[in-house]
């Protein structure tokens, strides 16, 4: 009898390694591994073995697993922007489809009611199926989608609201948490393919974090990093300024020193038209706290100005100084030129002028009486018969330039004035002659009287003003016109009156330059100020204008206030707490609200102070920014950890 070779059964660990092989082959052959995957069942079933299909996720995994831990991150974390494309796409298909309107046919009757829904590219149910499959198909992949979310949802906006109005609505830190809350919510539901309100829940908790931050900063000493009252006023002036709060901030730290000892405020320092309102409005409410500010700088002023036009003393030394210098030169002038009258007369300037006279006797200026009472005076005096010394001709000089205006001479000196071109020409030749008939030494004379005489006559000027600024004023008391309540305008008018005067067909400044430069230091200042005193918030009446720019103030103080009263519960939960406080709280707000506005007046009253607060104010507020993007992309990580997770 022949032998019988037995074959072994082939066992499914051989099967397997078979369909290994196979399907290591660069063209593996279907068929066979379909009828190796069949055998293998055969074996099971006559083993007693029910067999069960893997599942779709189960082929995913084990595909996947196969990958390096990294790699497998990385694919969890790539699904994070295929997720929210599919809900922005859900959301938008969701919306009511556009009715068309009536046919522009003949009939009139209406085409199709609606356009059919368009379709999108990655949110169909098996595509939202197989992104959630990959997401989940390893603990890798789901914390790499996770963390994909989080850092997703910390990098899209997370103020929406501040940023669709500009930042006015919802101000302060509670309307700042509740603004990243509601943001994220709303974020949280378009960018869900599923669970859309359960993920939105999920996303308001996202002001937590922010609101927790805001606690522990009011919490912590200044050294330790912590926030005080005056530094959450300057985030509200950081919100008022946005992007121009870098500039508002160099200009506040800018040198301001026009006038010794005023001290500029933060509107007048920096000319800023916000800050002018402000100002106007915080003195509207809290004139009492102003008061020191402005009293410290109306005597500055006046201070200055008294310096600068010095004591009665100090204007007599200058004269005797100028006059034991000056006196001898002239009178040495007049010795020099000293002869008899017939040889004066004969000077041949004295002829020049007598020709002048004669022209304006007949000339054109004849009908002008004016020019006719200087010419006859001067031609009265000048050609007399018993001659005329050169002392005489410097009298006549002083009377034509209004140095002598006593009795008659009064009407002469004015009638001078009045013809001011005419009466310099004769003045001219009068010097022509003293400097002729002195050998030089008359215009000597004159340029060192002019040098010495500038001193005394700009601090005499002054002097003028201001007793006629102080009339009817007790001694001491600051006059109105160096308050900035009427500008520079009072200041200029007087300073004028005494300091400018017409000579020939100029117009002479007896002030020195620096006396000028104190002078228009002063209208700068008084200019700002009275910007800052009286900025037009309307264009209302004067009563609507004040109260205009103390709403703006009193509802940048009170953001204070409402700070305040949520900082602690943080978030929402906060800004519930804020708005539902019964009659207690509201006089409590009220105090504090009091207190904001001191400390705004601070502020405005220090421009280094309110520099110094507004950097502190940003730094702080970046760290409430990080940790509401923090918040933001926690919340994400919150809903994406919701997700079934294979571990």
């Amino acid at each position: 009898m022949a032998e019988t070779t037995i074959i072994a059964a082939p066992s499914i660990k051989d099967i397997e390694r078979a369909i290994e092989i196979e399907t290591a082959n660069p063209n593996p052959n279907l068929s066979v591994i379909k009828e190796l995957v069949d055998a293998s069942k055969i074996i099971l079933q006559q083993a007693g073995v029910r067999t069960r299909n893997p599942t779709i996720q189960e082929l995913v995994s084990q595909e996947v697993g196969k990958e390096s831990k990294f790699k497998q991150a990385l694919l969890g974390a790539s699904t994070t922007p295929v997720r929210m494309m599919q809900g922005v796409e859900g959301a938008l298909e969701s919306l009511p489809a556009p009715i068309m309107g009536p046919s522009a046919m003949p009939t009139g009757r209406y085409s199709a009611p609606t356009l059919p829904p368009s379709k999108g590219v990655f949110n169909s149910p098996q595509d939202i199926e197989n992104v959630k499959m990959i997401r989940g198909a390893t603990p890798m992949t789901s914390l790499g989608g996770m963390f994909g979310d989080i850092g997703s949802y910390s990098a899209l906006p997370v103020r929406g609201i501040s940023m669709a109005t500009g930042g006015r609505a919802l101000p302060g830190r509670i309307g700042q948490m509740t603004d990243v809350a509601a943001t994220s919510a709303a974020t949280q539901a378009l960018t869900s393919p599923e669970n859309r309100m359960q993920n939105a829940a999920y996303g308001t908790l996202a002001g937590i974090v922010p609101g927790a931050g805001s606690a522990v900063q009011r919490a912590l000493p200044q050294r330790a990093g912590g926030v005080s009252a005056p530094q959450v006023q300057g985030e509200a002036l950081l919100r008022q300024f946005g992007n121009e709060s870098d500039d508002l901030i160099r200009a506040l730290k800018g040198e301001y020193a026009p006038v010794p000892g005023v001290s500029g405020s933060a509107s007048v320092v920096t000319k800023d038209p916000r800050l002018q309102v402000l100002e106007t409005g915080s003195r509207t409410g809290q004139g009492q706290m102003w008061m020191p500010f402005d009293k410290a700088n109306e005597e500055a002023r006046f201070n200055a100005l008294m310096k600068a036009a010095g004591t009665q003393a100090e204007r007599d030394a200058l004269v005797a100084e100028r006059k034991s210098v000056t006196g001898p030169m002239r009178e040495g002038a007049f010795a020099e030129a000293a002869t008899t009258p017939d040889t004066l007369s004969m000077a041949p300037s004295i002829n020049k002028m007598r020709q002048t006279v004669n022209k304006l006797k007949t000339g054109e200026q004849r009908p002008n009486p004016a020019v006719q009472k200087v010419t006859s005076y001067v031609e009265r005096e000048l050609f007399n018969p018993q001659g005329t010394t050169p002392q005489q001709l410097y009298t006549v000089r002083k009377v034509l330039t209004g140095q002598l205006k006593t009795g008659a001479n009064e009407e002469i000196g004015a009638a001078a004035a009045v013809s001011r071109k005419e009466t310099m020409t004769l003045v001219n030749q009068i010097d022509e002659t003293l400097n002729s008939l002195s050998g030089g030494k008359w215009s000597d004379y004159l340029q060192k009287y002019s040098d010495m005489s500038k001193e005394v006559s700009s601090k005499t000027a002054l002097q003028n003003a201001i007793d006629d600024m102080t009339i009817n004023l007790a001694q001491g008391r600051v006059p109105p016109a160096l308050s900035g309540k009427t500008g520079e305008q009072t200041l200029s008018r007087l300073i004028n009156k005494f300091a400018l005067e017409d000579f020939g067909a100029k117009t002479i400044d007896k002030l020195t330059p620096e006396a000028r430069r104190l002078v228009d230091a002063l209208k700068d200042d008084l200019a700002r100020t009275a910007a800052g005193m009286n900025a037009r918030a309307t264009g209302g009446p004067g009563t609507a204008q004040y109260l205009a720019a103390q709403g703006r103030a009193k509802g940048l103080a009170s953001q204070l206030v409402r700070t305040g009263a949520g900082a602690i519960a943080g978030g929402p939960v906060g800004g519930i707490a804020a708005n539902v406080a019964g009659d207690l709280v509201s006089t409590a707000l009220a105090r504090s609200g009091e207190e904001g506005a001191q400390i705004l007046a601070r502020l405005l009253q220090d421009p280094r102070y309110m520099a110094a607060m507004l950097e502190k104010a940003r730094t702080s507020q970046r760290q409430l920014d990080i940790a509401s993007r923090v918040g933001a992309g926690t919340a994400g990580g919150a809903a994406a950890a919701e997700q079934k997770l294979p571990f």
